[in-house]
């Protein structure tokens, strides 16, 4: 096929018939949803009829080493399948061995105890128990005792290695031999005995104080068995059930038991898989199956095997039972009315697997057994929709009867009506032996085998008999198909009967299949294949009417076009093909880096197979035949049948590049992982790796790709050494259709930058940088932001700072040649207005030229002029820059006019009035500064933080004050600047209280309340309304006192009470002092407020708080608290002093209340005394300033007065103290 010119357009609808694809296969039913009725039976042969379901690939007997110790047989004999280590386990009496059916001589052989092993299992070890070599555990049971052995596994070819470990963990068994063992994901034992009993072997890393290292629990006797002597106990067995088999459901934390007389108990493990309850036992379950299905015979059913339905398989069927006979009867755990509603069993399965014991466990459906009934059953494999039956066919041979999903026939019926039952296709193997255990061994499970490219990776299996182990392969369609086809003479009744059964879309999409095979085919299937898909893969025509399924057809301007099957399989093999990376993570951030977590194996597959497709349909020009002349009779016919060739080439075009997209995108990604990209994308802006974290595949290939894998080859260009080869050309040979012209000419540009940087001379470096600049010129348009900055950068590195700005700027007028950012801008920048995203792009370039001069600051005013003048944009974009600079004066030298006018243009956003003010300031215009100050500050429409509002006010009263002095002060009346000053400081002492408010606010953690404060200046009666008074914040109420010269003295009284009663009370808090140094701080914020901070009221709670906490008290406290608070000496003795003469005659209580403010006022006094001392003054001059601070007068009456009072209560103490000061205050006036 030649090279495609697909529109990106066109790609985006080839993804789209990809995922309808993917999201049809992904949708056939589960299991339950075919078993919706009360029984089934349908079953169907292949073609050709003697097809199997499953066939035998090879037969490995047994060694002869082992055939000659089972003829040393004395005693029993078991064996059974361990899949997990590829081994079979066969005991001989005491004797185990582990035999490897890959490689037929390989066999491990125990002999380390003399009991009869009557059991064997494989578990997973618990943690933290075994070395980190110990991956499973190997449970061996006899009837004395039951022991651990380690077991390391190595896989590898032929089987891979295995090394057993002692572990010297064992139990006694107590007589009771164990029929059943298994194990739980978390290293759970569980043991089902001959005596019905249900055991868990506990164990773990050492022996406890009061408990031995392991012990065998008994989970389902009652708490009397604990004290019966253990040979009563052994008496007591015959009576009991003995169990068969126990098998353990993981994800829905379920245990079931089959009993030897088809009973079934369920035991729940709990929500963490660590508990053990009882839930239900079902002892009808013949009789039960027998209402189901009539034809079913209920009474003495024998239940052979039991088998977890994994909740991925079905969310509400939980386990399947196979009876002698062969038929299959499900359970369910979920309830009959949540079974009928899909949505609700989603959600109950869901519940109940994570949190919930299950309140039912019913027997739901009962599918007969395939083929003539009669014949007994005696081994039995059920999982991933494949059932496996063995029975007898001779006296040396047994028949493995395989059952497995017919899905053509499901799907054909989910088509035709509501709900689609089971059908299954049936046949019979036979091999050598009798069948001891059947285990699946390999493969991938897929419930719907249409959607398969691979030809060889098949589901395999292993029936292990007592002649060795057959190897099993489960046949698929295409296998089938493949069978036809590989026959000398291909019938072709039985290939019509094939495409009519599975249709002639998936029929093609198998043929894609076979002839893409990375197998060697066989010439005959290769030829056999090409002709089906050519000469019978149908043709385009007009569809009458809508078709059903969504890559049927296509819309096109005549009408609908119904493509042919080989362009539907074509659809439904790649959609396949990619499907195990087409919605997977192809990108993840590791810390500051990128990393690719496609599962690089898996994608190396895929890449392969789409590789053979490609080189498949590139080959052959059958594949667009040109049938436009071949279609005789009317013209009508003709244009029609041209209509429908053109629409399936277009289809078929897109496909191809879609095709092609994802192998280079694949070749993209291993090239990512040889080149390091973690490192390469440690140097890529953070932003930009979030963008490319967690892209998906299916992103990379379809449009938005692209951009994305330029990106990381950028990223990869920047990130390789010097000298080496360009990876431009590594790119083009192995991504040649992800990089465009303008791509291309990137690279070679930065390669350009890179060898300049090398050159030796100034004249070579200088040619490289033009011819960059060139390149770069030619394609500003297409650059990103972060490729332009990296590529002046590389010319500021050679100081090619004129190529700098000359690429910016021609970066921002080529994404914009019609100036729409600045028509934009104009206009006021409209929000949401599509042509914002334009100007963002021209802010985005010119950036880098700014930032270029921010790392070459400072910068002459002469290289500034040097800058395109032609560019308004960049010219703003500059003043904006060199206000950040606070070099406004620079700017308004340079355009003065421009930038008022540019600033002046509404609306006034917070970035112009910004530039407005300081404008003003230069000019001189101080009054105008504090005036746009102001209206910023009060604007509610701005996005301010609290505390730039307050800045603004700060600056505007400032600004205001200056221009009293300033030459433009006479255009403005003094009255009318004065009332602006005033304003100005009233809206900042309320800002200052909503600060207040909104930290304590956000103390509290009351965010939302706190933000809200941000929005605008409120008024001191919203503040206190909204704020301080329903959230009891007394602090702030007070301020709001202050501010509002709130006259109220009772409520002022009341908070200040609370305040302090609060700080005294608070359980953190240091007591008075806290008390204290909550008044400093609050009276320097409110003296000299008489209305917020009375000081007579604020003393008298402070005296009576000292003697209640009279323990706490500390000399001075009172008259220190005030001075810390900025309170003058004088203030503060006459609010004591005040205090005093209220007190002074009253009772005892009231004479310490009275002591306690003298001994205050004496402090204050020496206080005040030593602070003149120490100043300059001279000794005994009474200055008139010095004395004013301090009424001495009056000091020294109420000093005498104390004195008459301390002698007439007789407190000596205070008596000498108050006399010492006024010794000391007369002294020095």
């Amino acid at each position: 096929m030649a090279s495609s010119t697909t529109t990106e357009a066109a790609l985006e609808q080839a993804a789209q018939l990809v995922e309808s694809k993917q999201q049809s296969d992904a949708k056939f039913p589960e299991i339950s949803e075919l078993l919706h009725a009360s029984s089934s039976c349908e079953y169907e042969a292949g073609i050709p009829p003697d097809w199997q379901v499953v066939r035998k690939q090879r037969a490995v007997g047994l060694p002869d080493a082992l055939f000659e110790q089972y003829d040393l047989l004395e005693c029993r004999c078991f064996m059974g399948l361990f899949p997990e280590i590829g081994r079979a386990w066969i005991t001989v009496d005491h004797r185990l061995f582990l035999w490897n059916y890959e490689d037929e001589e390989d066999f491990y052989t125990f002999e380390g105890q003399e009991q009869v092993i009557v059991s064997v299992g494989l578990v997973r070890p618990q943690r933290g128990v075994f070395v980190d070599d110990v991956k499973h555990v190997l449970v061996v049971a006899t009837p004395l005792e039951v022991f651990l052995l380690g077991v390391g596994y190595r896989a590898g070819p032929r089987g891979g290695d295995v090394t057993l470990y002692a572990t010297q963990i064992s139990v006694a068994a107590d007589g009771v031999a164990m029929t059943s063992i298994a194990g739980t994901a978390d290293g759970r034992i569980l043991m089902a005995g001959n005596d019905g009993a249900l055991y868990e072997l506990q164990y773990r890393a050492a022996d406890g104080w009061l408990s031995r290292r392991a012990r065998k629990v008994n989970l389902t006797a009652g708490v009397l068995s604990y004290f019966v002597p253990t040979f009563l106990s052994a008496a007591a067995r015959g009576t009991v059930t003995a169990a068969v088999s126990v098998v353990v459901d993981d994800v829905r934390r379920l245990a079931y038991v089959l009993q030897q007389d088809a009973a079934i108990r369920v035991f729940w493990l709990g929500a963490d898989g660590s508990a053990f309850e009882h839930v239900m036992t079902h002892r009808s379950v013949g009789a039960a199956a027998a209402l189901l299905c009539p034809q079913f015979e209920g009474a003495g059913v024998e239940l052979i095997s039991l088998h977890v339905i994994p909740v991925n398989e079905s969310r509400s069927l939980a386990l399947v039972a196979v009876t002698s006979g062969g038929a299959r009867i499900y359970f369910s755990t979920v309830g009959r009315a949540q079974r009928l509603h899909s949505t609700v069993v989603a959600a109950a399965a869901s519940k109940t697997t994570v949190s919930e014991k299950p309140a039912v466990f019913d027997v739901v459906h009962v599918r007969l057994a395939p083929g003539s009934p009669g014949t007994r059953v005696h081994a039995a494999y059920c999982g991933g929709s494949t059932t496996l039956l063995a029975r007898a066919a001779g006296e040396d041979h047994d028949a493995i009867v395989g059952a497995a999903p017919a899905s053509a026939q499901i799907l054909a019926r989910a088509a035709r009506q509501p709900r689609a039952s089971l059908v299954e296709l049936a046949a019979e193997a036979r091999v050598e032996g009798r069948t001891w255990a059947l285990a699946e061994i390999g493969g991938q499970t897929m419930r719907n085998d249409l959607a398969t490219v691979d030809v060889v990776p098949q589901r395999r299996f292993a029936a292990l008999t007592n002649a060795g182990v057959t190897v099993l392969e489960q046949q698929r369609p295409l296998d089938m198909l493949r069978a036809l086809l590989s026959q000398p003479t291909v019938r072709d009744a039985e290939l019509r009967a094939f495409v009519s059964t599975y249709g002639l879309d998936e029929a093609c999409a198998m043929c894609y299949a076979l002839l893409c095979a990375d197998d060697t085919q066989p010439m005959r299937v290769d030829a056999a294949a090409r002709r089906l898909l050519f000469e019978h893969g149908g043709i385009p025509r007009a569809a009458e009417a809508p078709a059903f399924a969504p890559t049927s057809g296509t819309e096109q301007s005549g009408g609908r076009v119904e493509l042919s099957g080989r362009h539907n399989g074509l659809v439904m093999y790649l959609a396949r093909v990619l499907q195990p990376v087409w919605t997977q993570s192809a990108l993840a951030a590791d810390g500051a880096q990128l990393r690719v977590v496609l599962n690089m194996q898996v994608l190396a597959g895929v890449q392969r197979r789409l590789q053979r497709l490609q080189r498949f349909v590139a080959s052959d020009q059958r594949f667009v035949p040109d049938q436009l002349g071949s279609f005789a009779a009317t013209a009508a016919q003709t244009a029609d049948s041209a209509r429908c060739w053109q629409a399936e080439a277009a289809s078929l075009a897109a496909l191809y590049d879609l095709l092609v997209r994802a192998i280079e995108v694949a070749s993209f990604a291993d090239l990512l992982c040889e080149l390091n990209l973690p490192a390469a994308s440690a140097a890529m802006p953070p932003d930009q790796r979030q963008q490319l974290a967690g892209a998906t595949f299916a992103r990379l290939v379809c449009s938005s790709g692209r951009s994305v894998c330029r990106d990381l080859a950028l990223a990869l260009v920047h990130a390789q050494p010097v000298g080496s080869s360009a990876l431009s050309d590594v790119l083009g040979a192995r991504c040649a259709g992800m990089f465009s012209a303008a791509d291309v000419a990137l690279c070679r540009a930065l390669e350009h930058l890179r060898a300049a940087a090398e050159a030796d001379e100034d004249a070579a470096a200088a040619t490289l940088a033009r011819d960059a600049l060139e390149l770069l010129a030619g394609i500003a348009a297409s650059l990103s932001i972060q490729q332009l900055r990296d590529a002046c950068a590389a010319f500021e590195k050679l100081n090619r700072l004129s190529c700098v700005w000359t690429l910016a700027l021609a970066c921002a007028t080529q994404s914009d040649p019609r100036d729409t950012a600045v028509a934009f801008w104009g206009d006021g920048a409209p929000a949401g207005d599509e042509r914002e995203a334009l100007y963002r792009r021209r802010m985005d370039c010119y950036s880098v030229v700014l930032d270029m001069l921010d790392r070459r600051w400072p910068v002459d005013i002469h290289v500034l002029q040097q800058l395109p003048r032609e560019d308004a944009l960049f010219q703003f974009a500059l003043f904006d820059w060199l206000l950040a600079r606070d070099q406004s004066s620079m700017l308004f030298r340079m355009h003065a006019p421009l930038v008022e006018q540019y600033l002046l243009i509404e609306p006034r956003t917070l970035e112009k009035g910004d530039m407005l003010w300081h404008f003003y300031v230069q000019s001189s215009q101080y009054y105008n500064a504090a005036l746009v100050l102001q209206q910023l500050a009060c604007a509610s429409d701005l996005d301010l933080m609290l505390t730039k509002r307050i800045e603004y006010l700060s600056l505007a009263i400032t600004n205001a004050k200056t221009s009293v002095g300033s030459a433009s002060a006479g255009a403005v009346p003094a009255d009318e600047l004065g009332l602006m000053v005033r304003e100005t400081e009233d809206l900042l002492d309320v800002a200052q209280v909503q600060l207040m408010i909104q930290q304590q606010l956000e103390q509290q953690q009351n965010n939302e309340a706190a933000r809200d404060l941000d929005r605008r200046i409120y008024t001191v009666t919203e503040l206190y309304d909204r704020f301080a008074e329903p959230l009891r914040l007394w602090d702030a109420m007070l301020l709001i006192f202050k501010a509002s010269n709130h006259d109220d003295a009772q409520m002022v009284e009341d908070v200040w009470q609370v305040l302090l009663r609060s700080v005294l009370d608070d359980q953190q808090s240091t007591g008075l002092l806290a008390v204290s140094s909550k008044v400093s701080q609050l009276g320097s914020r409110l003296y000299p407020s008489a209305s917020a901070f009375p000081l007579v009221v604020v003393a008298r709670i402070l005296v009576d708080l000292s003697l209640e906490r009279a323990a706490e008290y500390s000399r001075g406290l009172i008259f220190n608290t005030f001075v810390q608070a900025q309170v003058p000496h004088g203030a503060i003795f006459d609010a004591l002093n005040k205090l005093y003469s209220q007190r002074a005659s009253s009772s005892q209580g009231c004479s310490e209340f009275a002591a306690l403010v003298a001994r205050e006022v004496s402090l204050l006094a020496a206080d005040w005394i030593d602070s003149q001392a120490s100043s300059e003054q001279p000794r005994g001059l009474c200055d008139e300033k010095l004395a004013d601070s301090l009424p001495v007068m009056d000091v020294d009456t109420a000093l005498s007065q104390y004195i008459i009072n301390a002698t007439l209560s007789n407190n000596q103490e205070l008596k000498s103290a108050l006399q010492h000061v006024q010794d000391r205050l007369r002294q020095i006036f």
